[in-house]
């Protein structure tokens, strides 16, 4: 690694920049496709009583903070 140089890589390379600012990278379409994968997962499992119990820790904490800035 290159960290005299101007851009502190292994090979020194510049920084790949798109020719389109709105076209996505592979990682962005990797990640939006995973948070897609996720997403169907998460519908497709079942509500239990652990999800619930997540569910109502997360409530309580939200109303804790909520309360907390509040009270400053």
């Amino acid at each position: 690694m290159c960290l005299s140089d101007k851009y502190p890589t292994q090979y020194d390379l510049k920084p790949i920049i798109l020719d389109e600012p709105t076209s996505l990278s592979i990682t962005d379409l990797e990640q939006r496709a995973l948070n897609a994968v996720d997403l169907v997962e998460k519908i497709s499992e079942p509500i239990n009583h652990f999800s619930l119990a997540r569910g109502a820790v997360r409530a309580v904490a939200f109303v804790a903070r909520a309360r907390r800035g509040a009270a400053k």
